[in-house]
């Protein structure tokens, strides 16, 4: 027997005969679920659901479990398997019902639990992201916070928003890295609305306005050496940098408004000032190699 198998049998035999002796239909559910006969028992919890016990909250809390099985057992944790959509339906459903919290100790694992996977798949969805597209991570982190919202009325969603933008933002400068130039453009300016995005959220912000920062100063850099070969565009490039470097300066001097202890934000914005008071030298140079390339 599989310890996923036991686990739910376990919990099946704890909801013993007193509980259930008003569901004859949902007790019938639970003992096929206990044979392993999954598919049968959500077919007959749907048949109780449809008369008087439709109106038991431990009704429908035994349609979540038979659907969670399903999702775990037959669907493999599949980010888009429908088992999971109706358990968590169900679990709700139960929730609402379960006016008196009689439920509560048997509700709460099952809510975490259908939470959490949503949160996992929020964060493995980041990976098939796109520029202005992150669709099914929002998705799944809408119910995870649905969930959540249910075990704790007070929990507050923002630190875990807040990471899931910094997250989206992180792998959208990657690509931005790994990109041609042609195709940087939006991954760039998709992380930049992501970090923006979170420290609007007044949660982390100096750690997302300093990665931001940071990010924005290392595009000009890149920006500029795609073009210090190339004397007729090395201009353009460097007044295009230049600009980055200084919305990176401002970002920084916001960061340090934020949390001025932190050493990290005057460290970079001294690296970003070099950069800005360096753009002299560079026109200089650039005008001297001109002359001796006409010689």
């Amino acid at each position: 027997m599989s310890m996923k198998r036991f686990n739910v049998s376990l919990l099946f035999l704890a909801l013993t005969a007193p509980l259930w002796s008003q569901g004859p239909i949902t007790s019938q559910a639970i003992q096929q679920a206990q044979e392993g006969r999954t598919e049968a028992a959500a077919l007959t919890v749907d048949d109780a659901i449809k008369g008087l016990e439709g109106q038991d909250a431990m009704t429908w809390y035994v349609k979540a479990f038979i659907q969670k099985t399903l999702y775990v057992e037959r669907d493999g944790r599949d980010p888009g398997s429908p088992a999971r959509d109706v358990a968590v339906g169900a679990i709700l459903r139960s929730h609402e019902l379960d006016q008196n919290g009689r439920l509560s100790e048997r509700l709460e694992p099952l809510l975490t639990f259908l939470a959490e996977t949503h949160l996992e798949d929020a964060r493995d969805a980041i990976r098939t992201s796109t520029p202005g597209d992150a669709t099914s991570a929002q998705r799944h982190f809408e119910q995870y916070a649905l969930l959540q919202s249910a075990v704790d009325p007070m929990w507050d969603p923002t630190p875990d928003a807040v990471l899931l933008d910094q997250q989206l933002a992180e792998f959208a400068f990657a690509r931005a890295e790994t990109e041609e130039r042609t195709a940087a453009g939006p991954w760039f300016a998709w992380g930049v609305q992501r970090y923006s995005a979170a420290a609007n959220q007044g949660h982390d912000q100096y750690r997302s306005l300093y990665n931001l920062a940071v990010h924005t100063y290392n595009q000009g850099v890149r920006q500029f050496k795609a073009a210090e070969d190339n004397l007729d565009a090395l201009d353009n490039a460097l007044k295009n940098a230049a600009v980055l470097w200084r919305i990176a300066a401002e970002e920084l001097e916001e960061a340090i408004e934020i949390d001025p202890n932190r050493p990290t934000g005057y460290e970079a914005l001294a690296v970003v000032s070099e950069a800005l008071l360096n753009q002299d030298r560079i026109e200089w140079c650039k005008t001297h190699l001109s002359e001796l390339g006409g010689r």
